[in-house]
């Protein structure tokens, strides 16, 4: 599942463009968040970890898989200076969802002190971009909290799931066309 700020705490106009000291980067450079971002992730959706037998031991594995610049799965991380401020994923497959749909923006996760400041929604666009530049052509996502954050950036909810801990979660989908940029 995806996760952003509460969509109160959104600001209606996104930043257009990176702060100049912050940095949207591969896992890949910066290996050595990895400890740190599998920690909090798992703090994130521990329940969901739990139920799906995934410790944080084999979540740091799933993304040490992630650190490609040119092929899915891959991880970007959010970077000021030294400091992960955030990340987020592409992904083949989501679990209890639709089979057949792929690939997947998972993982949007922002430090509690950097949510409400645009930050995921640069988040979302980097990988937006990306994906392009890998030639994809749409993106789907699940989510349980951040539907209409996700709406703001162009996605379209598809329909309404039950999430493996039995919540309601908006299945959702972004096309990805080249003239398509944003929000």
């Amino acid at each position: 599942m995806s996760f952003e700020p509460n969509e109160a705490a959104v600001p209606a106009a996104f930043p257009a463009a990176m702060p100049p000291d912050v940095q949207l980067v591969s896992l890949g450079q910066w290996p050595k968040v990895l400890p740190e971002l599998a920690a909090l992730l798992y703090q994130q959706w521990q329940s969901l970890y739990q139920q799906a037998g995934i410790t944080e031991l084999q979540l740091r594995q799933v993304l040490a898989e992630r650190t490609s610049t040119d092929r899915l799965p891959l991880t970007l991380v959010l970077m000021k200076g030294d400091e992960l401020l955030g990340a987020g994923s592409i992904k083949l497959s989501e679990p209890d969802t639709k089979a057949g749909l792929s690939p997947w923006l998972a993982g949007i996760y922002l430090k509690p002190a950097y949510r409400g400041l645009g930050y995921g929604a640069l988040i979302v666009q980097g990988l937006q971009d990306k994906a392009r530049l890998l030639g994809i052509s749409r993106l789907y996502l699940s989510t349980d909290e951040a539907e209409g954050f996700y709406q703001r950036l162009g996605w379209q909810t598809l329909e309404y799931l039950t999430g493996l801990d039995g919540v309601r979660v908006a299945l959702m989908q972004r096309s990805l066309a080249a003239a398509d940029t944003g929000a």
